[in-house]
């Protein structure tokens, strides 16, 4: 379904976010990867709200976390290593 291709992208898009503008900037993280939501999926981010978004984003940031302990190779690209 597109929701499930969505959040498997969202999982890039946090992982970019991460690695561009670093930890502890949260709301700036957000707000660029709605921006990209925005860009990739313009139909759908007229239909998806903002707080539903928010709750994808959360799940996405579960998996990356995940993906931190057990990937060496995505551990290194977000810390810029």
């Amino acid at each position: 379904s597109q929701v499930s291709k969505i959040k498997e992208w969202l999982l890039y898009a946090v992982v970019e976010c991460e690695a561009a503008l670093g930890s502890e900037t949260g709301v700036l993280k957000l707000r660029m990867c709605y921006d990209m939501f925005v860009t990739k999926f313009p139909i759908v981010a007229r239909i998806v709200s903002f707080e539903r978004f928010s709750q994808w984003v959360d799940e996405a940031l579960d998996k990356m976390r995940e993906l931190l302990e057990k990937n060496e190779k995505v551990k290194q690209l977000v810390n810029g290593e």
